[in-house]
């Protein structure tokens, strides 16, 4: 079954849009419409064959903590250094060159420049040239990328935010857009050589398969190395079943066979301590002005730099225990379900501030504050991610339906009424069902799920649509 799911799925999204699809978030992940407002996932990787019996590969980054010594540290950063000022000189490029000539300057312009500055001939900067070429062109794209966004959203009427220079503490991060010809295992996979910096010590876990892009990131002092692999898809039997799961603050996950999964509050339960951490940084910090014009005046006093870098791991710490949480979790609901139902929540919109303007101040800005802190907390999205990259790879199928009115509508007669639910208890106003909140609106995803699959095309069908709406 997990196979004919695999090879039912369209390869091509289809050209009709529907109302639903105008304001649903997925679809910059690879999510697809369904023509019932539901939405088919079919995840970031990049499908080779989808016919009968043939199946998928997958991408997905593999991360292993390398134990550079101090020289070789020092060359890490080095490399930081000079590909960061080389992004802070070709945006000032740009931005000189269009607002002095009315020139745009092109990414193949710069990369003429380039090429041009690491000859001997006109070496002006030695540290250029001893830098791996393919990080400097990485660079350049990374900032026509910036700029390409930057165009996009002022032509979509968004905040357009102006590509800006980057400070060390923004830069952490070098790119080897071929990640195989640069970075090299040796037999055991115990160290790995890195151009201009050496044999590197790192941590053994499971084989690294063959890879394209890589990239070293350092965060917190310690150095990674992430390559992005292929992997095929490993069905898992078929469970005949179908799932809905609806997320939540207090239940972080209720699916629809009753089960409640409870919401770990990882940064609940280390505000303590991390507000003291908070706390030290203030006090090691000197301040001058006042709201935003208040400026640090010793970020380089290395008591203040130990009180960031204590931060920093605390929250570090944080994020990790979420993840590990978010992985478990997503792995239990993906192993009991062929097809899980998900509402398409936009995040962005649930946690965005209540303060207003002067004008119009808002009201309960501290309840909202609070609230966009608890639904960080418990990581809505970061559960979606996975759950969607672990059904790609084992041959599920994640629906996204819409999340309007599923915690008010009565799962066995469909009746929609703000009373209802009363908190954590749903006692329908109409029929008189009763149960948990969270599970009935499981139970209701469930069923636009069913709804969202029964009335999706088969391949065949929606490109005969599309060729009799062309014609």
């Amino acid at each position: 079954m997990a196979t004919v799911v695999a090879s039912r799925m369209r390869t091509t999204p289809p050209q009709a849009p529907t109302s639903f699809g105008a304001w649903c978030p997925a679809k910059r992940s690879g999510a697809w419409i369904g023509t019932n407002g539901g939405i088919v996932h079919a995840g970031c990787a990049r499908r080779l064959a989808l016919g009968r019996g043939k199946l998928a590969l997958v991408k997905r980054i593999e991360r292993i903590r390398l134990y550079p010594t101090a020289c070789q540290a020092q060359a890490l950063r080095f490399m930081l250094g000079v590909t960061r000022e080389l992004y802070n000189a070709a945006l000032q490029e740009r931005r000189d060159a269009y607002r002095l000539r009315g020139v745009a300057v092109s990414m193949k312009m710069q990369y003429a420049e380039l090429t041009a500055l690491r000859k001997p001939i006109h070496r002006l900067d030695t540290r250029l040239a001893a830098v791996y070429r393919e990080c400097e062109d990485a660079v350049l794209r990374r900032l026509d990328l910036a700029m390409q966004a930057f165009f996009r959203r002022c032509k979509h009427g968004e905040v357009s935010g102006f590509p800006r220079f980057k400070p060390a503490v923004r830069w952490k991060q070098i790119t080897f857009p071929h990640g195989s010809r640069a970075l090299k295992f040796d037999a055991v996979q115990r160290r790995v050589t890195v151009p201009g910096v050496g044999s590197v010590k790192l941590r053994k876990g499971r084989a690294v398969p063959d890879f394209g892009r890589a990239w070293l990131v350092e965060r917190n002092d310690r150095w990674y190395a992430c390559f992005e692999c292929e992997r095929n898809v490993q069905p898992l039997p078929a469970m005949g079943v179908v799932f809905g799961v609806d997320r939540g603050v207090h239940i972080l996950a209720a699916t629809s066979d009753g089960d409640l999964i409870r919401n770990l509050a990882v940064g609940e339960k280390r505000r303590a301590a991390t507000t003291r951490l908070q706390r030290d940084l203030d006090a090691a910090s000197v301040y001058v002005g006042i709201e935003r014009n208040r400026r640090c005046m010793n970020k380089r006093d290395p008591k203040r730099i130990a009180a960031v870098k204590r931060l920093a791991r605390a929250k570090e710490r944080e994020a990790n225990a979420r993840r590990d949480y978010a992985h478990k979790v997503a792995r239990q609901i993906v192993n009991r379900a062929d097809v899980i139902g998900l509402e398409a929540l936009r995040l962005r919109n649930m946690t965005r501030s209540a303060k207003g303007t002067v004008e119009q101040p808002g009201c309960n800005v501290a309840a909202k504050a609070g609230l966009n802190r608890v639904v960080l907390d418990a990581g809505f999205g970061l559960l979606h991610q996975l759950i969607a990259e672990k059904a790609e790879e084992a041959a599920r199928r994640v629906v996204l339906v819409d999340p309007r009115f599923s915690s008010q509508e009565c799962s066995r007669c469909g009746h929609v009424a703000r009373e209802s639910r009363r908190r954590r208890r749903f006692r329908c106003v109409a029929c008189g069902y009763a149960n948990h909140a969270d599970v009935n609106a499981a139970l209701v995803i469930r069923r636009r799920a069913q709804l969202a699959l029964t009335s999706e095309p088969y391949p065949a069908e929606d490109a005969g649509r599309r060729a009799r709406c062309a014609a």
